[in-house]
């Protein structure tokens, strides 16, 4: 009678475990721990030109779901053609800070490859992507980067075997960066950097503006059409004082744009023509000498 219930239990027992199936995440809502546990964990990250050029695996790319749901659809704008079909992959993740996290995602198609620096808070909400590596074939710039155990973030741009340009950023909480330092050795007529030139112009106001020798406002595509990149850099009294300031505008009229510096207050107006822009600030010291403003029309230059 004792084995006889034995070998019931043992029957009922393999029944069950039968009857469990594993779900699928193809059959279920995705989560952001899905999306996260992609990443491998990672206390730095450096990721360059000869990273990009090493394939990788078709098997760990993601599937459309992911790039859906947890990626900006602007993601790859400007950077491949439009009949491109460019696969993206997971290359690491970092946490700068409690509130913050890095996410490093590589993208590959026939035109090259690039990754982006992919930003979002403690609850999974993404905030901002930057590119920070690229590689083109037969192409003489290649564009690295890398994060350190402090979080500080190197951009390195090479030209040929030698290092042309090196920027140093760090996060802020928004997942914008803020621009530390620049080491250079290019080599320039006026002297100056613009750190956005070499992105997308395609909006009818992205250009450089000038305003004589060292005085630039430099206007680049947003990641949607109500946004703008900028630079502006000048100087007065023959470098007695000088200004300098970047970050993302957003259009609030046809003709119209805004700043708003959530950190120190600093506001910047953009008035746009087809042939000027002129600026004005408020409460911008913490970018300029004091004797100085960011103010004036700039004359569009052409390309």
């Amino acid at each position: 009678m004792r084995s006889i219930l034995i070998l019931f239990l043992a029957a009922g027992l393999l029944a069950g475990c039968k009857s469990k199936k594993t779900i699928s995440e193809d059959d279920r809502e995705l989560t952001f721990a899905d999306f996260s546990g992609k990443f491998p964990t990672a206390e730095a990250l450096r990721w360059n030109a000869d990273s990009l050029k090493q394939k990788q695996a078709d098997s760990l790319a993601f599937k459309p779901r992911y790039l859906k749901q947890f990626l900006p659809d602007t993601l790859a704008k400007g950077i491949f053609g439009a009949a491109e079909k460019p696969k993206f992959w997971p290359i690491g993740k970092v946490s700068l800070s409690e509130d913050l996290q890095l996410y490093l995602v590589e993208g590959s198609a026939k035109s090259g490859e690039a990754a982006w620096m992919c930003f979002y808070d403690k609850n999974g909400a993404f905030l901002q992507r930057h590119l920070v590596a690229r590689y083109i074939p037969g192409g003489s710039k290649k564009t690295g980067f890398s994060v350190d155990k402090k979080g500080n973030i190197r951009i390195i741009t090479e030209t040929g075997t030698a290092v042309a340009r090196e920027d140093v950023f760090a996060a802020n909480p928004d997942g914008s960066m803020a621009l530390i330092l620049t080491n250079s050795n290019e080599p320039s007529v006026t002297g100056l950097f613009n750190p956005i030139d070499t992105l997308p112009r395609k909006h009818k106001y992205s250009a450089n503006y000038t305003a004589g020798e060292g005085n630039i406002v430099s206007i680049r595509d947003g990641e949607t059409n109500k946004e703008f990149l900028f630079f502006i850099h000048f100087t007065r009294d023959k470098g007695a004082c000088v200004g300098e300031l970047d970050g993302t505008g957003r259009f609030t009229t046809a003709t119209t744009g805004q700043f708003r510096d959530k950190q120190s207050g600093c506001i910047v107006d953009f008035k746009f023509s087809n042939s000027q822009i002129t600026i004005s600030e408020t409460a911008c010291g913490a970018y300029r000498g004091i004797k100085c403003a960011f103010e004036g029309t700039f004359t569009k230059k052409r390309k």
